[in-house]
């Protein structure tokens, strides 16, 4: 009865919650390092944000709107589009989606069929991966080169280019591996998109969760290769639950045209996102504050603390994330020795010690030999957990 393409299906990052589920059943307490919710940890959803969302529904704003998103929300992620990118993105441009996650399915259901090859990054966050093998498509993975920092490597990203490659994902800050790809290689990727005449699909979910580097924003580097943008509220603005993001084009060509219009038919039949969350986050984006600036300070902390306890841990080794809220330590199975694989050595972690990770093969090919844990928890639980995983690895 169930379609080989829902068989097919994988993501790590809940299907490793499952198991979770059964040893806290048990009665052993679990640490969840395996799900990037910060709402989930002590980042509260800011106070203001909450009575937005209150007061939308309130004042009747419970009907359904604009399948494009609400007019007053797009116009003011345009000005922020403006202000934070300087890009000049109109509200035409701009659509609202039930987070990033509506926004990925959307693009590759337009972009990907019989075969159709989509280039993401290596290690790579697995719905990419995923939506592009349930439209019939082919994930290609280029090399993000961890001895490099796991920058992307833009030779691999070349040799992989065929006739079939419909578009260039760049995920940066990335999940799993925390890097923030650096302007020169934004560069490079872009140029190589105009060489071969394919789009830059750009996931930014995390841009303002950066450290030690800069944002830089692939649309702001292109002249006419048309990028497609993906962000949302759930991280910055701390309203996971909403479900809201949204997805801009940057076409000064109009060589997007007809993909844009496609997507916008795919929009109208789901009706719209939430009208609340939208016409709550106008109010987020017209309210100064700074709950993310202390999120990320807070997080900054935690981020040092973790990079040096895990790389202190023998048999792993880790590159220092400055972007997002992730670790994607190496794990050398063979020094280590009781494990055949990554997936192995995390459920095992996990039934033995509780602390929950996510192993790294979930997210790809590049991603085997790895595991990926968040760094969100307080600094006492973090210390609690990498005294566990030493132990256990031990």
């Amino acid at each position: 009865m169930l379609t080989n393409r829902v068989k097919g299906v994988e993501y790590a990052i809940r299907e490793i919650a499952a198991v979770a589920h059964e040893v806290a059943k048990s009665g052993k307490q679990v640490y969840h390092l395996n799900i990037g919710d910060p709402v989930s940890y002590d980042f509260p959803t800011p106070e203001f944000i909450s009575e937005a969302l209150f007061n939308a529904s309130k004042k009747g704003k419970n009907f359904y709107v604009n399948s494009l998103g609400v007019v007053e929300l797009r116009e003011e992620l345009s000005k922020n589009l403006k202000k934070n990118q300087n890009l000049d993105i109109g509200a035409d441009d701009i659509l609202v989606t039930s987070g990033v996650t509506e926004g990925i399915n959307f693009i590759v259901s337009s972009l990907i069929e019989n075969g159709r090859e989509l280039l993401i990054p290596g290690p790579s966050y697995p719905l990419y991966i995923n939506y592009t093998n349930f439209y019939d498509g082919k994930p290609v993975e280029y090399e993000l080169d961890e001895d490099q920092g796991w920058e992307p490597n833009i030779e691999d990203l070349r040799k992989k280019i065929t006739d079939k490659t419909q578009a260039i994902l760049i995920c940066s800050p990335n999940n799993p591996t925390g890097v923030l790809y650096g302007e020169q290689k934004i560069k490079e990727i872009i140029d190589l998109a105009g060489e071969y005449d394919l789009p830059v699909l750009s996931d930014e979910i995390y841009d303002q969760i950066t450290y030690d580097k800069p944002y830089v924003c692939p649309a702001s580097l292109s002249k006419d290769v048309p990028v497609i943008g993906l962000n949302g509220f759930s991280k910055t603005h701390l309203v996971t639950g909403w479900r809201l993001g949204y997805l801009y084009y940057h076409d000064p060509e109009n060589k997007l045209e007809e993909l844009k219009n496609g997507i916008a038919k795919l929009a109208r039949a789901r009706l719209s996102s939430s009208s609340v969350a939208q016409f709550a986050a106008v109010d987020i984006l017209k309210t100064p504050s700074n709950h993310t600036v202390d999120m990320v300070r807070k997080l900054k902390e935690r981020r040092d603390y973790s990079y040096d306890r895990l790389r202190r841990i023998e048999g792993i080794s880790c590159v220092k994330p400055n972007g997002a809220f992730y670790l994607f330590p190496k794990l050398d199975l063979t020094e280590l020795g009781r494990w055949k694989t990554d997936k192995e050595l995390v459920v095992e972690l996990l039934k033995e010690t509780g602390v929950c990770g996510v192993y790294g093969s979930g997210f790809g090919n590049y991603g085997k030999g790895h595991m990926r844990l968040t760094f969100l928890p307080k600094k006492e639980i973090l210390e609690t957990v990498y005294n566990l995983i030493e132990d256990f690895l031990q």
